[in-house]
């Protein structure tokens, strides 16, 4: 367990050793005064324990994978923890916000990342390889507490906080595994944020019920065996507290298609429209991304052809207009989400209607996996429903860490302890 700086507790440098159990004499001197601050809850006997944290997360791995493919690893984990069944990823449901969000407890309303692209109209113009986070990541949170932290592969991670950061090879689950360990052996690192991609990749090239992402979600799990084993091995895993997620899940292409594209219905409509930064022209009317889903921006527009615009993308057969009201209620931010957002309805999809490969974007992909495992977490739970949003919160409350004034989730306490 690391210091807090509350009270008389003091500040380890650097090179400092982390303590196996907090000061307890000063712990019960502030409960017996009613000294605690506001948010922070005495630890439990058994958290004492806890001096490491794997935040580990697979691109693309929806939770079923588990009962289609039978992982051995990860089915022995989650039976050791805590298992969320039901968990809602932001929207839409794509890489980069959800990683920007599970880092940060934050929706994209708070974060500002709102899509793997976007179109902001601050700048004026169309935003690809997003990182300008707004939200107080993890690791910055733990590392002001006095925690070394790593990072590998997790882009969102990459100078947020991190003493170390290392790129494995998205794909490579191995090579990830062994710059965690190698973190652990050689930096004194006791915080790994850390993504492995093969499932994603796997997915989109052959459909989430393909003999290739079995393979994926195969090699994932011996690797989680190994890094297991090297817990083992060094004799800190009682001490490891873990969480396995995902960023959202995948779906194979619905046989069918929406009536038309959000772009071409626009442009048939007599709008100038715009699907990428070469395309921008000066007199561009509307922005449209594709993202699983269509973000649609209202660019340069009257009040008349705003109401235009709506009429004609509410024809769409197959398909469903989110306006602001419905985007704030996900959390969405209120610019860089889009004006609106045209998301197929459950069994369509809006372009590619039966073809090979898999997809995500869509409410259909809010079913990644999450499970926790470790000190403090209810062995053998599960949990119906919780947000990938919380994950950031459970694991701080678990090691008694107060969460950055942005973190917008709630601690999972039906998987604690206490």
């Amino acid at each position: 367990m690391f210091p807090l700086f509350i009270g008389f507790s003091r500040r380890r440098t650097r090179n400092q050793p982390a303590p196996s159990r907090p000061q307890s004499s000063w712990l019960l001197v502030l409960l017996l005064f009613g000294c605690l601050p506001a948010g922070f809850a005495a630890p439990a006997q058994n958290q004492s324990t806890t001096k490491y944290i794997l935040f580990l997360t697979a691109d693309g791995f929806r939770t079923d994978y588990i009962e289609w493919y039978d992982p051995p690893t990860l089915r022995k984990l989650i039976g050791e923890g805590a298992r969320v069944v039901h968990v809602k990823n932001v929207f839409p449901t794509v890489t980069t916000p959800n990683m920007t969000a599970l880092v940060t407890g934050s929706y994209p309303r708070t974060t500002g990342i709102a899509g793997n692209t976007q179109y902001q109209k601050e700048d004026d113009k169309i935003v690809a390889k997003l990182r300008d986070n707004r939200a107080e990541t993890i690791s910055e949170t733990l590392h002001k507490a006095g925690w070394k932290t790593g990072g590998v592969n997790h882009f969102m991670l990459e100078n947020r906080g991190t003493d170390y950061y290392r790129s494995a090879g998205y794909d490579d689950a191995e090579k990830t595994t062994d710059e965690i360990l190698d973190l652990l052996d050689h930096k004194d690192v006791h915080f790994v944020g850390a993504i492995y991609g093969a499932t994603d990749h796997a997915g989109h090239q052959h459909g989430p019920r393909s003999d290739e992402v079995k393979q994926a979600v195969l090699g994932i799990d011996r690797a989680i065996g190994r890094l297991i084993d090297g817990l083992k091995q060094r004799g800190i895993l009682d001490q490891t507290l873990i969480a396995f997620s995902a960023d959202h899940g995948m779906s194979a292409y619905e046989p069918k298609g929406v009536s038309i594209d959000a772009a071409p219905a626009l442009k048939q409509a007599g709008f100038t429209v715009a699907t990428s930064q070469e395309q921008m022209k000066p007199d561009t009317q509307v922005v449209v991304l594709s993202e699983g889903v269509r973000l649609v921006y209202f660019r340069k527009v009257s009040e008349a052809e705003k109401q235009k615009a709506i009429k004609v993308l509410s024809s769409i057969e197959g398909a469903e207009v989110l306006d602001r009201e419905k985007l704030d209620a996900l959390g969405c931010h209120n610019n860089r989400s889009g004006d609106l957002i045209v998301s197929p309805l459950p069994g369509y999809t809006m372009s590619k209607a039966g073809a090979p490969g898999g997809q995500h974007g869509r409410f259909a992909e809010r079913n990644p996996i999450l499970f926790f495992r470790g000190p403090g977490v209810k062995p053998g739970v599960t949990v119906d429903t919780a947000e990938t949003v919380d994950v950031v919160p459970t694991l701080l409350r678990l090691v008694s860490v107060r969460p950055a004034a942005t973190v917008e989730g709630k601690p999972i306490s039906s998987a604690l302890e206490r």
